[in-house]
């Protein structure tokens, strides 16, 4: 068993990422990887919302 916590994300077939938390005592356990994928997609929603208000 790992001494470190797990990122919790799952995969679409339900396999738990196995990479470790970027903050083991966070709410939010995600690794480094999934950290990004959701800061690359919250900064397009952004544009998104940024280019509906300029039009």
């Amino acid at each position: 068993m790992p001494s470190y916590v797990t990122c919790r994300v799952l995969s679409g077939r339900g396999n738990q990422c196995t990479g470790e938390a970027v903050d083991p005592i966070a709410e939010l356990l995600i690794c480094a990887r999934h950290l990004a994928e959701a800061q690359r997609l919250i900064h397009a929603a952004f544009q998104r919302a940024q280019r509906r208000e300029t039009t």
